[in-house]
C-alpha cells in the first residue's frame, strides 16, 4: 500500500479514537464527580511502511493510553443531608459491591430499607474501618465535619472511610462512577475538606471539548483527503502507465 494512503489511515484511525474521547467526556458533563480525558499519542515502534526515498523516515502513532483530568469539579448545592462532596481533589469514599472494594468520589448517598448508607446504586459506603454504615432512623438528620465524621444529635455514626492515592489518575474506572485502585495501596485522606449539601460536578469544560471536536473534525477532513488525493493520485498513474504499454 502506498504510504500515503497509509499515513491518511493512520491519521484517521488516531483521531478517530480521540474524538470517541471527546464525545464521551461531552455525554458525561452532567455526570457527578466525572473526570475528563484526553487521549495520548504513542509512536508506533514497528513500522508498517518505510521509504526508499526523500524523506524515509515515515511516523506513525497510536492512541494506547490516556490522560485523565483528576482536578476537582464544583461543588453544586444541593441542600441533601445525605450528599457529600470533597474539595480535597485526592480524595475518594471507599464503598463495597458484594466482596469487592472500590472507590468513588460520587457522594449521592441514600439509606437502605436497614438504614444503611449506600450509593445512589445500591454499592455499601464504608467507615475508616471498613464497616458499614448504620444510622438510626428516629435519630435525625445528621452533620457531618470535613474530615468525615457523621453524626446524629449527640450521637456518632462514624466516621467515613475516605482514601487518597500516590497516582490517582492511574485508578482504574469499574463502572457505575466507581474506581479500583489498579494495585495501589489506599492511605487515609486526613484532610479531605468534606462539605454537607453539596455533589460535586463533572470537571468537563465544554468549550474546550467543542473546540477540541472542531480541530478533530477538521484533522480527519484533512486526512481524508490526503487518502482520497493519493488513491486518485494511484489511478492516474496506473491508467498512464497502462496506455503507454498499450
Amino acid at each position: 500500500m502506498d504510504n500515503a494512503l497509509l499515513v491518511g489511515l493512520n491519521s484517521q484511525e488516531m483521531l478517530r479514537r480521540r474524538m470517541d474521547l471527546v464525545a464521551n467526556n461531552l455525554a458525561n458533563m452532567n455526570t457527578a464527580a466525572f473526570k475528563a480525558e484526553v487521549a495520548l499519542n504513542d509512536l508506533v515502534i514497528q513500522r508498517p511502511s518505510e521509504a526508499n526515498d526523500t524523506p524515509e523516515d515515515i511516523r506513525f502513532t497510536q492512541v494506547e493510553r490516556m490522560h485523565r483530568d483528576m482536578t476537582a469539579g464544583t461543588l453544586r448545592q444541593t441542600g441533601g443531608p445525605l450528599d457529600f462532596g470533597l474539595a480535597e481533589a485526592n480524595a475518594f469514599f471507599s464503598v463495597r459491591v458484594g466482596e469487592e472494594t472500590y472507590y468513588t468520589r460520587d457522594g449521592q448517598f441514600a439509606l437502605d430499607e436497614l438504614s444503611r448508607l449506600v450509593t445512589h446504586e445500591g454499592a455499601m459506603v464504608l467507615d475508616e474501618g471498613g464497616n458499614e454504615m448504620v444510622f438510626d432512623p428516629e435519630g435525625g438528620p445528621p452533620t457531618v465535619s470535613e474530615t468525615g465524621m457523621i453524626r446524629q444529635g449527640n450521637v456518632e455514626i462514624g466516621r467515613l472511610g475516605i482514601y487518597q492515592f500516590e497516582t490517582p489518575d492511574a485508578l482504574e474506572k469499574s463502572g457505575g462512577n466507581l474506581w479500583s485502585p489498579a494495585g495501589q495501596e489506599p492511605e487515609a485522606a486526613e484532610l479531605p475538606k468534606l462539605q454537607q449539601g453539596v455533589v460535586e460536578q463533572s470537571n468537563v469544560n465544554a468549550i474546550s471539548e467543542i473546540t477540541r471536536m472542531i480541530e478533530i473534525s477538521r484533522a480527519y477532513t484533512s486526512a481524508s483527503r490526503l487518502v482520497k488525493d493519493a488513491d486518485e493520485l494511484r489511478k492516474t498513474a496506473i491508467s498512464k502507465l497502462g496506455s503507454t504499454q498499450a
